[in-house]
């Protein structure tokens, strides 16, 4: 072989090597932007959802001093008081915005009022909650499949209710709650219950202590139309009722006991609880939506004020993130 030959041989060995190493060091290169960019991006959505997050917080407190506002000035609570106003405030210049609500808890059936205070089945709610149900076009089987969720002990309270032996035959296995609920998707947890299902009656429950109020004042009039057997003025003549409603607070808890005194389910349930209904409510929910660029922060945070018109006071008891319940 040529000394020429060799030597050219080595110049393409070399000339390899070299495209390699470029090749190499490009890759690397290109990796250590990658990684550097994907960092300051990571970063950034840090940062701006710690904003978000304290906007959020922000807003609930504006929401929490609305409320206590409103304890100065007014023995009610209905949807066409100031606390009620929707806002939507800008944030730096026009690169985000802050949206949010106040939604009285108190206006929906409160599921943990299926038992009395004792844990025992209360019977005059277990009836309410049947026609709700059957008014968003839902099984009555549910109130005793619910009542079973909450109660203590393992007995089904009818052929179609469900204990822990039901249960710790799904896949996967669970118990039964056997205790008041805090969420009410819960419900999602009964078995057979499906999400189209829980949609349905959703935005009429509520998940509070159990013996709060229903105030009847907010409640949507399929509410209403449950507590009684006979009567359904407020469905039928839905229209009118939502004319009413944007006066203020309506029906009158008086004009609710007139139009339904007589009602055999009606009566049973106001002697045994007398102070079920109320014009006033302790528990709203905050709905709050922060936009920062093309960042969103969705917060629920469910409020209790309590203490009296001069001193009232508000507790965060819930805060949710991306979804309501």
């Amino acid at each position: 072989m040529s000394t020429a030959h060799h030597g050219n041989q080595q110049r393409g060995v070399a000339l390899i090597m070299a495209i390699l190493i470029v090749a190499l060091a490009t890759i690397l290169a290109v990796s250590i932007a990658t990684e550097s960019y994907m960092d300051q991006r990571r970063t950034m959505t840090v940062l701006v959802l710690d904003q978000a997050y304290d906007l959020g917080l922000g807003a609930e407190a504006l929401a929490a001093d609305a409320l206590i506002e409103d304890s100065k000035g007014s023995t009610i609570d209905t949807n066409k008081e100031n606390w009620a106003t929707p806002i939507i405030l800008p944030v730096d210049d026009g690169i985000g915005d802050i949206k949010g609500n106040l939604e009285d808890l108190q206006g929906r059936f409160n599921l943990n009022n299926l038992l009395n205070i004792d844990g025992t089945k209360n019977e005059t709610t277990v009836k309410q909650f049947e026609r709700l149900l059957e008014i968003v076009g839902l099984d009555r089987r549910w109130a005793n499949i619910m009542v079973d969720w909450l109660d203590a002990n393992n007995d089904t309270q009818s052929p179609d209710g469900a204990e822990d032996s039901v249960y710790a035959g799904q896949s996967p296995p669970y118990l039964t709650a056997n205790m008041a609920i805090t969420r009410t998707s819960e419900i999602l947890a009964l078995v057979g219950m499906t999400k189209v299902m829980y949609d349905k009656l959703e935005p009429f429950v509520s998940a509070l202590p159990p013996g709060t109020g229903l105030n009847v004042c907010t409640a949507p009039h399929e509410v209403l139309d449950s507590l009684a057997t006979t009567r359904s003025q407020f469905g039928n003549n839905t229209n009118t009722f939502a004319s009413n409603r944007a006066n203020g607070c309506f029906p009158r808890l008086t004009e609710i006991k007139n139009d339904f005194r007589g009602d055999p389910d009606f009566d049973k349930l106001i002697t045994a609880h007398p102070d079920y209904l109320v014009e006033a409510s302790n528990y709203f929910r905050a709905n709050i939506l922060v936009t920062i660029g093309t960042t969103e922060l969705a917060m629920y945070s469910v409020l209790n004020r309590f203490g009296n018109s001069t001193n009232a006071k508000i507790r965060v008891i819930e805060r949710n993130f991306g979804t309501p319940n």
